[in-house]
């Protein structure tokens, strides 16, 4: 039996933040209002020169939800893999890395977006390049798995610059590829912090 002192605190966190923000969206009719107001668009930083307000929404594009299967699916994908991540590198690196996964998401998905298909001006919204990040976290620390998912999520991108699929796919790319580099340079500095001398002559 799950007992709640055994939850990981950080994944429960940020579960819970997304479901009050969008539940919040819902309740009070304000959900497309936050989405405009909150949501990331990618021109606006590119070429906009907006600069201040969209890095604020680089980060509260995060924890906005179109709607119920959006937010389930990343829920549910947050819960099921933030937890060991989370044991594994340790709570505080753990937020620090969800953060930074789903910015270098977002602006991978941004300059793919207004240098590449020309649909700058959409918003992005959700937490799928952080959740993707966690995927990068747990291919660094060896499940092979998360490569097998990086190479779908890179043919979906192709399919989707021809296509019409609103899913921004180049951000869950962006996600991982932050995430599994972050956590391979922790890993390195952790092996010179306990061995100093292991790369000398």
């Amino acid at each position: 039996m799950l007992k709640l002192g055994n939850l990981p605190p950080v994944t429960t966190t940020l579960v819970v933040v997304n479901i009050l923000v969008f539940a919040y969206g819902i309740f009070t009719n304000t959900q497309n209002s936050i989405i405009s107001n909150h949501g990331f668009v990618p021109n606006e930083l590119f070429k906009g020169g907006g600069l201040p307000d969209s890095i604020l929404r680089l980060f509260t594009s995060m924890f906005i939800h179109a709607g119920i299967a959006h937010i389930a699916f990343n829920l549910f994908a947050l819960a099921y893999m933030g937890g060991f991540a989370e044991r594994s590198i340790g709570r505080p690196k753990f937020i620090v890395l969800y953060l930074l996964a789903g910015l270098g998401g977002a602006l991978f998905h941004g300059i793919i977006a207004s240098y590449i298909l020309g649909n700058g001006n959409s918003v992005l919204i959700g937490a799928s390049g952080a959740i993707s990040g966690i995927l990068g976290i747990s291919a660094a620390l060896g499940d092979i798995r998360g490569y097998y998912w990086l190479a779908i999520q890179v043919l979906y991108v192709f399919i989707g610059s021809v296509t019409s699929l609103s899913i921004a796919f180049a951000a869950h790319v962006g996600g991982f590829a932050t995430g599994l580099a972050l956590t391979k340079l922790l890993i390195e500095l952790e092996r010179r912090k306990r061995n100093p001398y292991r790369n000398l002559p």
